[in-house]
């Protein structure tokens, strides 16, 4: 793996960011990510963006991705703040997510027209827009999420893929090898139980994802021979430890934290 692991912050509950950035720091991660909440909540904090970028330096820490930040494809509305957000901490990227009941695989030229607009706003700061499609979501498919990316023809434009949501979506595991290995730009890890009896609804699968996903390599979903045929294509994305889960969050940030890295090694990463 030529990036170094990082963590995304979901992982470590809700304690505040900045115990989540020393937990992360102390475990090895050189990159952590940052929900748009929770950075508002440092501002509330007093904590204002100098003091945070002066952290993550004591910490010789990262900003990954600044996530949940665009929450429909359908209009660019809210990408201008979120990206000079982002762009404040260092961040490398920017999530694209569609929380709404739009369908762009519907309309994929208007999908395609707002992400080309987002990631040309995050260019001008050295920041990727990365579709992140998830499994209850009206975008749970990598194939629909790449033809949106080529057609928005950005080469800082690119996909998140979320191995636990890979997993629960229609693609049941399978990365189309029609999917171009360069537009994969980051990767988060998290593993999955058994398959649900018959068919679960939206709002079970986002219960299963928010409290029950399992550390990578402790499930059903074979992260490691995914993550290994991936890179065998020629992906060459950085590698993030995603872990939604009630038994996680129970422990100490810190110990979470060193879990979390130490799943790289049982994985042979």
């Amino acid at each position: 793996m030529s990036h170094p692991p990082y963590l995304c912050t979901g992982t470590l509950g809700r304690v505040p960011w900045d115990d989540k950035a020393r937990a992360a720091s102390a475990a090895g991660f050189a990159r952590l990510s940052i929900y748009g909440w929770e950075h508002r909540k440092l501002h509330e904090r007093g904590w204002d963006d100098a003091a945070v970028v002066n952290l993550l330096k004591e910490l010789s820490l990262r900003v990954a991705e600044y996530d949940g930040v665009v929450m429909t494809m359908r209009s660019p509305e809210g990408a201008e703040d979120a990206v000079a957000s982002a762009a404040a901490l260092g961040a490398r990227s920017i999530t694209v997510l569609e929380h709404s009941d739009w369908q762009p695989g519907e309309h994929r030229e208007q999908a395609a027209a707002t992400l080309a607009e987002i990631a040309d706003e995050a260019a001008d700061h050295g920041i990727l827009a990365l579709i992140e499609p998830f499994s209850w979501s009206p975008l749970d498919d990598h194939r629909v999420a790449a033809e949106i990316v080529e057609r928005a023809g950005r080469p800082n434009a690119g996909l998140l893929l979320d191995t636990w949501h890979l997993w629960r979506g229609p693609e049941r595991g399978q990365v189309d090898p029609a999917i171009d290995p360069a537009m994969i730009k980051a990767i988060q890890i998290g593993d999955t139980g058994a398959d649900p009896v018959g068919q679960p609804t939206p709002d079970e699968i986002a219960h299963e994802c928010i409290h029950h996903r399992l550390m990578p390599g402790e499930g059903h979903g074979n992260i490691a021979g995914l993550l290994a045929d991936l890179f065998d294509r020629g992906v060459d994305a950085p590698v993030a430890v995603e872990v939604f889960s009630d038994d996680l969050n129970a422990l100490e940030t810190h110990v979470a934290a060193r879990q979390s890295m130490e799943c790289f090694a049982k994985l042979a990463l």
